[in-house]
């Protein structure tokens, strides 16, 4: 009995590490990020923080790699056979330009991987993608393109859009409405759709 209350303590303890990580990373950013400062705010001593973390870099990582499993997840729930390639494709990338505005920080972490040395969840969104487009072409919504190669070029001309709407630093909600759907209409109304015969 006295096991399983420690192991349920240090899970506790880890929890609370991260928790306070990605808070202190969404208010000041997670380079300013430090094991003083998660320490400081919890009224830990640092050798509890490197007790369950080496550095301050596995926090990141550990950071993007939970955060980008739970968002790709409730992602792929989303995405249903029966809804066409628009809405599954609008719904991936509604979801991501929701975080590159009101969560920049949270968006250079688990979309830029600018902190986090984990490719993994990049592939992840390429996945998600690919997996519209393959529901897309079974359905005859599209025309027979190479999934793999669309899926990516897609994500990544997306991900360009949503790095100028970041980097602005005075962009109101129309400009940013009007940078979605010229971005939507490029996809969904260009190559992708099948060609009229």
């Amino acid at each position: 009995m006295g096991r399983e209350r420690q192991i349920k303590k240090n899970e506790e303890t880890r929890k609370a590490i991260l928790d306070t990580a990605v808070s202190i990373g969404l208010e000041e950013g997670f380079n300013e990020l430090s094991i003083r400062k998660i320490t400081d705010r919890l009224g830990y001593s640092p050798s509890i923080v490197y007790h369950y973390f080496k550095d301050k870099q596995e926090i990141l990582n550990t950071i993007h790699s939970q955060t980008s499993t739970e968002l790709i997840d409730a992602v792929i729930e989303c995405i249903k056979p029966e809804k066409s390639f628009a809405e599954n494709t609008k719904f991936v990338f509604k979801m991501l330009t929701e975080i590159s505005i009101y969560k920049p920080d949270l968006f250079k972490l688990i979309i830029l991987n600018r902190y986090s040395y984990n490719n993994e969840q990049m592939e992840m969104w390429i996945n998600i993608i690919h997996k519209c487009i393959d529901m897309g072409i079974a359905s005859g919504e599209l025309r027979n393109i190479n999934p793999e190669i669309s899926s990516y070029i897609l994500f990544n001309s997306f991900l360009v859009a949503q790095m100028i709407i970041y980097e602005k630093k005075e962009i109101d909600n129309s400009t940013i409405e009007n940078i979605f759907n010229t971005e939507l209409d490029i996809i969904l109304n260009g190559l992708l759709y099948k060609e009229a015969n």
